[in-house]
């Protein structure tokens, strides 16, 4: 006879969502994932906007993935109307990529994952069991926090980034007060790999199709995808290798890259030639054997390597930004063009594009954007079902447990993945 078990709502993540197992007996038939956030349909509200507006606008997709979506936004708008900035504004941008880097894998590995590690139920119950390391994941997270803070005007939404360069450079002394406070988190993310490496409990999964960037030596210049196992693509070309499609089950869409269920995100990233950070460099080649090759179990262990990572590149920023010293920050005259630009950086949670068109008076006539979520919830769904048939007969608790941490490994950001749908 045939049942449905539901999970829902999934717990400590961002976003609604549930899932539902489709049972024949003891047998599982299929697993569908709903990301049931409300569209967003931002596409469709930035056509007619000026090229100006676009990047203030898109930004409010979410407010965790703000400042990586307005970075992202202001590279392919500046693409497209051949606008060049300087290397002040670029090491700025890509300080603030590094700081949500670091916040960002520091909230979701203490306070949504370290809860699973020591057998409680959120973080309440965590800062009574673990309060010290709980305290060390924040203050991490907080030195994020900072930089974003100081270095975008505000820690949500930056203002001090725009088209062409920046509101105002940082002084002397507030790099140093920021380098201070990275400095004094340094030694907590260095340890995080010592919690973050427990085995997941449950059975193996499928080997991932990982996608990333490929590293540019301009500072966020990457101008091409890799594909393991496949051919590097340009990322002008990125609409000939990715495809989507709407189910009727979510208000996000399953992505496929080049016919596969591509993972991208911390655990891509390491499988993928990283360039790592002297410190980061040292625990990726302590845990190798963990990371290569491996499924997303392992995704929270490259996850604490990337935010020591994060700090250190972070600190090498901010020193060439203190030689450099402060510099004229004012944006220079746009002028508008028929034109279409395209550019994508890596998210905390993988591979982030945006893609935009304009008239020749500057407004937008053609807006997408696909996000790390998106690209991974082919695999997620995936990896859902074959974890579900793995544990076919098991107990009913033990199987949606597994279920909802192996959802925790993706790290999903629900409200930036339904945006996907358009008017």
């Amino acid at each position: 006879m045939g049942s449905v078990v539901e999970i829902a709502p999934l717990t400590r993540l961002e976003g609604h969502g549930s899932v539902r197992i489709y049972r024949e007996g003891c047998r599982v038939e299929r697993v569908e994932l709903n990301f049931i956030d409300s569209p967003r349909l931002f596409e469709a509200l930035l056509i007619g906007k000026s090229f100006a507006e676009v990047p203030e606008i898109i930004c409010r997709i979410c407010a965790l993935c703000s400042t990586v979506h307005k970075v992202t936004a202001l590279l392919a708008v500046e693409d497209a109307l051949g606008i060049e900035v300087s290397e002040v504004t670029a090491l700025t941008r890509e300080l603030m990529l590094q700081a949500g880097m670091i916040q960002d894998h520091a909230l979701h590995l203490y306070c949504l994952v370290l809860p699973d590690l020591l057998g409680v139920r959120g973080v309440a119950e965590l800062a009574s069991v673990a309060p010290e390391l709980l305290k060390a994941g924040l203050a991490v997270k907080k030195a994020g926090n900072t930089v974003l803070e100081t270095a975008g005007g505000r820690l949500i939404h930056p203002v001090n980034i725009c088209l062409g360069g920046l509101g105002r450079s940082l002084n002397k002394k507030e790099l140093v007060r920021l380098k201070d406070e990275l400095q004094q988190a340094l030694p907590a993310a260095q340890e995080a790999h010592r919690l973050f490496s427990t085995p997941f409990p449950f059975p193996e999964l499928p080997e991932p199709a990982f996608l990333a960037l490929q590293p540019s030596d301009r500072p966020l210049g990457a101008r091409l995808c890799r594909m393991a196992d496949g051919p590097t693509f340009p990322l002008r070309d990125y609409r000939q290798h990715v495809e989507e499609r709407v189910v009727g089950y979510s208000n996000a869409k399953l992505s496929t890259v080049q016919g596969k269920e591509a993972t991208v995100g911390a655990l891509a990233r390491l499988n993928l030639d990283p360039d790592l950070e002297p410190l980061a460099a040292q625990l990726f080649a302590t845990h190798k054997r963990e990371l290569v090759g491996k499924d997303v179990r392992s995704n929270n262990l490259a996850q604490a390597i990337e935010m020591c990572h994060a700090i250190e590149r972070a600190l090498r920023l901010i020193d060439r930004l203190i030689e450099l010293g402060p510099q004229r920050a004012s944006a220079p005259a746009i002028s508008p063009r028929a034109a279409t630009g395209s550019a994508a950086c890596e998210a905390p949670r993988g591979t982030l594009i945006h893609s935009y068109s304009f008239d020749a008076q500057g407004l937008c006539t053609m807006a997408d954007v696909i996000t790390p979520t998106a690209l991974n919830q082919g695999a997620l769904a995936r990896d859902l079902l074959a974890l579900a048939c793995a544990m076919e007969g098991e107990e009913t608790t033990r199987m949606t447990t597994a279920l909802e941490r192996l959802i925790r490994c993706y790290d999903p950001c629900i409200s930036c993945s339904v945006h996907l749908l358009t008017l």
